[in-house]
């Protein structure tokens, strides 16, 4: 038997290592291109996320953090499950809880993202701007 997702908060800075593994395996198994400074990057705006006032929930299984989401009061920043523990409901729980508490919420994504801009668009977004001209081509989907 499946021990039971559990939603929490972030509890510390020192969780961050975490966080980052399952952005980083999750982005891995896409095949995409990780430089170094790709994965600082990363790093650098999950420390930045949890000194700012944003909320931030970790999803955990027994032991295992499996996923991820941070969010403001209009715009979720970070939603991440690891590779191994998607298509598991496991995202789904998270939007749900940040949707929950942040009526009206959006998130910007690459519009090259083509499989979370169709999850997203599955839990109630709808696409309300897209900036073809960039050169980092971006959409804005809001929920509701």
């Amino acid at each position: 038997m499946e021990e039971e997702l559990v939603l929490r908060e972030l509890e510390s800075v020192d969780e961050v290592p975490d966080l980052l593994d399952i952005w980083r395996g999750s982005v891995e198994r896409r095949g995409d291109f990780l430089s170094a400074a790709d994965i600082d990057a990363v790093a650098v705006a999950l420390e930045a996320i949890y000194s700012q006032s944003v909320s931030i929930r970790i999803a955990q299984q027994g032991q295992r953090i499996i996923g991820f989401a941070a969010w403001g009061p209009t715009q979720i920043e970070l939603l991440w499950v690891s590779h191994s523990d998607r298509q598991k409901g496991v995202g789904r729980v998270l939007l749900e809880q940040i949707i929950a508490t942040t009526p009206g919420v959006s998130v910007h994504l690459d519009s090259q993202r083509r499989h979370a801009i169709d999850f997203f668009g599955t839990c109630g977004f709808k696409l309300i701007s897209s900036d073809a001209e960039a050169s980092e081509q971006r959409v804005i989907l809001r929920h509701g």
